[in-house]
């Protein structure tokens, strides 16, 4: 009897075949969606590595791209590298990467990470209680949020993404004009 006229050759043949096939139309590059943070979260306190308190109200003006994150994140640890040669480029731009650390460790844990991994193009911010992430929605970690100049969230991408991509140079020059290439 050949392959194909097995019942079993079949079946498995077209679970395999559909399965590529959803695959492909759920896969289209970087799932970038777009949502919308009240504006009271703009106000929500966090703190950088010299105590100063901050709110997002702060940054208004130049793009953002805020990555809420944590050093206990495997996702986020291996994902920060390219986040942070990702920010020397959209800094030199004009825009600004504000990288939160949710880690309840407190600062040193932070600086110590940064230390060991030499990440000298990210300030470092925290807000352990998550109420910053509560408020812009955020349902795990890594989560990217782009926002425009006017403060107006473009999209977001949850989970780690790799920075230095050409999906993600396509999405920085659709909503903010800059060629990071």
């Amino acid at each position: 009897m050949s392959f194909w006229k097995k019942k079993d050759n079949l079946i498995i043949t077209g679970f395999v075949v559909t399965f590529f096939i959803a695959l492909g139309v759920w896969y289209k590059g970087v799932p970038f969606t777009p949502n919308s943070a009240s504006a009271s979260a703009f106000d929500i306190p966090f703190v950088s590595q010299n105590q100063q308190q901050l709110t997002l109200n702060k940054f208004k003006g130049k793009p953002l791209v805020v990555n809420f994150w944590a050093t206990w994140c495997s996702v986020c640890v291996k994902k920060m590298g390219t986040l942070n040669r990702f920010a020397g480029k959209f800094q030199a731009e004009g825009g600004e990467v504000i990288a939160i650390s949710q880690d309840r460790g407190g600062l040193s844990a932070v600086q110590s990470y940064y230390a060991r991994n030499a990440y000298n193009n990210l300030a470092i911010y925290l807000e352990p209680s998550g109420q910053l992430a509560t408020a812009f929605g955020v349902q795990g970690f890594p989560t990217s949020i782009f926002i425009d100049a006017q403060g107006k969230e473009v999209g977001r991408i949850a989970g780690g993404i790799d920075y230095e991509s050409d999906d993600i140079n396509e999405l920085i020059k659709r909503y903010f004009g800059m060629d990071l290439s």
